[in-house]
């Protein structure tokens, strides 16, 4: 798993002008017009490693069913080899360890993986406290369709994404923010989560959290009056943080929302 930041996309035009007067001018290139970019959006390394134990999962080899999946366990324990199909079969009985080693396996085999199975057993693994696994948990949800997903699977996610962005994980604030809304993984965002999202920004402090609402919902087109009311509040809260870059990017973003016929398409490497 890369150590990087938190990613959001957002189209070309909107990127260029956020990012623009933060960046060296010599970071700045001809634009592609169908391209988008990723927004990095900087969290600190200790917030990423808050871990929550949502379900601890399976803690004794004998509650195993059958005498393989407890010689297995034993195995795994030892740390000898033990076969793929027999670590997933130990993750489906919710072995938070075998979860987090079959994760590695998948992650191994690149774009060849699942998304779904990395989304799923990584999230058994973060759910008992391994919170390792939970950038590429996190990777995977962004690459699953929400229309296929089983709902089995979406309410795992959702009971482990949760408790972990309200304990102030900033990968998993980012995760609930983009993965709720219309036509997304967990579905139209509900003014219960946005609350708490907001009120977990408001601990933070820092702007990340209403400066990514308001990249969200820039780009809705057109925007209602409500949603247009959100946004500036979005940006108020985001610009009386004491971080430069994201006061910066909240100068740009109100004036393009002002007037968005004036934005410059404009490219901008990371």
């Amino acid at each position: 798993m890369l150590n990087r930041f938190a990613l959001i996309r957002v189209p070309l035009a909107l990127a260029a002008l956020v990012l623009i007067s933060t960046l060296p001018a010599v970071a700045q290139q001809v634009a592609q017009p169908s391209r988008s970019l990723a927004l990095p959006i900087p969290a600190d390394k200790a917030s990423r490693q808050i871990s929550v134990v949502v379900d601890p999962g399976l803690t004794r080899t004998a509650r195993l069913p059958t005498p393989e999946l407890r010689a297995a366990r034993k195995a795994m324990l030892d740390d000898q080899p033990v076969p793929e199909a027999m670590l997933r079969a130990l993750a489906d009985h919710r072995d938070s360890l075998a979860a987090q080693a079959y994760v590695r396996l998948l992650l191994a085999r690149g774009d060849a993986a699942n998304p779904s199975d990395i989304a799923y057993y990584g999230t058994i693994a973060v759910s008992a406290g391994r919170v390792w696994s939970l950038g590429a948990v996190v990777d995977a949800l962004a690459k699953l369709d929400p229309l296929t997903e089983p709902a089995d699977r979406k309410k795992a996610y959702v009971a482990m994404l949760y408790p972990h962005a309200w304990a102030g994980n900033a990968l998993a604030l980012d995760a609930v923010i983009d993965l709720n809304g219309e036509g997304r993984l967990f579905g139209p965002l509900s003014e219960a989560t946005r609350q708490k999202l907001l009120d977990q920004g408001d601990k933070k402090g820092d702007g990340r959290v209403p400066l990514r609402l308001a990249l969200r919902l820039m780009q809705v087109s057109p925007r209602s009056a409500e949603q247009e009311a959100m946004l500036q509040d979005y940006l108020g809260r985001a610009a009386a943080s004491g971080n430069l870059g994201v006061q910066t990017s909240v100068q740009n973003l109100r004036a393009l929302a002002a007037n968005p016929s004036t934005a410059t398409v404009t490219a901008v490497s990371q």
